[in-house]
């Protein structure tokens, strides 16, 4: 029986499975944008998309959606002046309270936008000066693949899946009053952001090393057959 090239390289990569999924977490801003190839996007909550006093819902720039916090209400941008945050970047943060009372109304809960798409990183500053954040990725069946604490005052956390990805992020509150600012939200989300082309699907790390197998592959298949074929 002979195989072509391409059912060779087929070959290679149907042998392998993907495993369970798996995160890395990063309190270094620069070394999460590494770890996402700088392939990413940034909100900042000071754009014209995110107004002072709005509840955030669908953010189609970041590719994903706030679910409702636990009274029902959504995730507020508000200023600095009135939440008491450290300022990062603009004079606007994302909050989890839409009324400055305390206490807060619990968790943040994320999704990617579209049923489908999982996250490949997510990361964001702790603004609020006195709460300790966490970030936690979950998979398919809600289980925790990996968490990722803020500093206690002011500090970049991030996860970066290196496997499968997650269909839900969560950032609650790990010490402090539950009343925290974050700001400069940066995702990669597979199906909206790719190293090399920015708007399509990003792979999972295991295909890419498969791809490149299968390459390999069909390379050394070819240089044979070449070689047999000369003789």
């Amino acid at each position: 029986m002979r195989l072509s090239i391409g059912m060779l390289a087929g070959l290679a990569l149907s042998g392998v499975t993907a495993g369970a999924a798996q995160a890395t977490a990063f309190t270094d801003e620069a070394a999460w944008r590494a770890a996402v190839l700088n392939v990413y996007a940034l909100e900042t909550w000071d754009t014209a998309a995110t107004p002072t006093y709005g509840d955030v819902g669908a953010m189609p720039s970041l590719g994903i959606r706030f679910l409702p916090l636990d009274d029902g209400t959504q995730p507020t941008v508000q200023p600095y002046a009135q939440t008491g945050g450290v300022v990062r970047s603009g004079p606007n943060n994302l909050l989890n309270d839409r009324d400055y009372s305390l206490p807060a109304r619990g968790p943040l809960n994320i999704v990617p936008l579209n049923s489908g798409d999982y996250f490949f990183g997510l990361g964001m500053w702790n603004v609020g000066g006195d709460d300790t954040l966490t970030l936690t990725f979950f998979d398919v069946d809600d289980n925790v693949i990996e968490s990722v604490t803020s500093a206690a005052s002011f500090g970049f956390f991030g996860l970066v899946s290196t496997t499968q990805g997650a269909v839900r992020a969560q950032v609650a509150f790990a010490g402090g009053n539950e009343y925290s600012p974050t700001d400069d939200f940066q995702t990669a989300v597979r199906g909206t952001f790719v190293p090399t082309d920015p708007g399509g699907v990003v792979p999972e790390p295991e295909t890419w090393a498969l791809m490149i197998a299968g390459f390999g592959f069909a390379g050394a298949a070819l240089r044979r057959r070449r070689g047999l074929s000369a003789a």
